[in-house]
């Protein structure tokens, strides 16, 4: 007997895409998913399929009242996962929202610590320890991206046996080299021949923009040809970041450009290479895609990110601030065609080994499972 389609509710910031495209893969599957959060997309169409609730709303006055609702959140999110005869609840990003699940007290419950949660606020009490500690206590089963999450996370009291590696946001078939789009670079105005430098990263802090600018542009100096697309969906440092590229002359070089979910394969496919030195990861999604699209990177020394890429090994790998090593990795790239062959082709063929079972059938199974160890258990 076939298994029955599954009602979920996520718990998390619903203007992240790496949450919504857990909750993507999931409805693509024929799940009813609801998420819930207090930040709400409103970007088209990243809610099809999805059924959304602002978490302000599902608790009358309780929950829109300043300093009453922070305590009003986790019980009312208990009472719509009742309402809506929820089979399972995930919480992705322990504070809040796996906070707030976790306070719900609905079972079963599973938990995705992102990194900033358990190597920051978990290992800081000033900043959240204690609760980060009671979020993971709660969870039933727990969804890592990487090996150094899963063991920061059983540090922090999670049973090592109840964890899965999955990366969830991730949807690998719609990538890959044929993808290329042979316009891309007349669509932003640049030679043909014109050696595409790819960053998918958000305008923030951690994500060292300012030194990847700086470094393009002691590279473009060198290489002429090269040119620069810093594709993201938010973040708030785009304006300094866009009068850095002003100060440093280099506008014709550069492209801001957003980039929905359906242009992201061509795009990738069609850069040259591909550039990551956040301060903080967790198996990104731009590495795995670009990656998947078959191009070299140039990687900042964040915690995970040897598991995918090593010195000589599908890229290079610099310290997060370093402008030095930067420049001197970009130049090394843009210079050497035949480097960038060998290091996208490894990259491709990894990425697709150990990624090989889709990620919506993997969150799935274990729902499954825990159900059925819950049902047997007489929970």
């Amino acid at each position: 007997m076939p298994e029955r389609p599954l009602r979920i509710l996520g718990v998390g910031d619903g203007k992240s895409i790496i949450f919504l495209r857990w909750a993507w893969r999931l409805a693509e599957r024929g799940h009813e998913v609801h998420i819930v959060s207090d930040r709400i997309t409103d970007r088209p169409g990243e809610l099809d399929g999805i059924v959304a609730h602002d978490v302000r709303d599902i608790g009358g006055l309780s929950t829109r009242i300043k300093g009453l609702r922070r305590w009003a959140f986790a019980p009312a999110i208990g009472r719509l996962a009742d309402g809506l005869d929820i089979d399972v609840v995930h919480g992705h990003y322990l504070l809040p929202y796996g906070y707030w699940a976790a306070r719900s007290e609905f079972h079963p419950l599973v938990m995705s610590p992102w990194n900033t949660d358990i190597f920051t606020y978990g290992r800081d009490r000033r900043r959240g320890r204690k609760w980060v500690r009671e979020a993971v206590a709660a969870g039933d089963r727990y969804v890592v991206s990487s090996i150094a999450n899963a063991e920061e996370t059983v540090r922090l009291g999670a049973d090592p046996a109840k964890l899965e590696r999955i990366v969830w946001y991730v949807d690998l078939p719609p990538f890959g080299p044929d993808k290329r789009d042979p316009g891309l670079r007349a669509r932003f105005g640049w030679p043909d021949d014109a050696l595409v430098v790819l960053s998918l990263r958000n305008y923030r802090e951690n994500t060292n923009l300012d030194v990847l600018v700086r470094a393009f542009a002691r590279a473009a100096a060198e290489v002429p040809s090269a040119r620069l697309v810093l594709a993201a969906r938010a973040g708030e440092l785009r304006p300094q970041i866009e009068a850095l590229v002003l100060e440093l002359g280099i506008s014709d070089r550069v492209a801001f450009h957003f980039a929905a979910p359906d242009e992201l394969p061509a795009l990738c496919a069609s850069a040259d290479l591909g550039v990551s030195i956040a301060s903080t990861d967790a198996t990104p999604a731009s590495m795995i895609e670009s990656m998947a699209s078959r191009l070299p990177m140039v990687m900042g020394d964040a915690i995970t990110i040897d598991e995918w890429i090593t010195p000589g090994e599908g890229g290079e790998v610099v310290g997060c601030r370093d402008e030095d090593a930067l420049t001197t990795a970009l130049l090394a790239l843009l210079r050497d065609p035949e480097l960038r062959e060998r290091y996208g082709e490894r990259n491709e063929r990894v990425v697709r080994a150990r990624l090989a079972t889709p990620p919506g059938e993997a969150l799935e199974r274990l729902y499954y499972d825990l159900l059925d160890e819950r049902t047997a258990a007489g929970d």
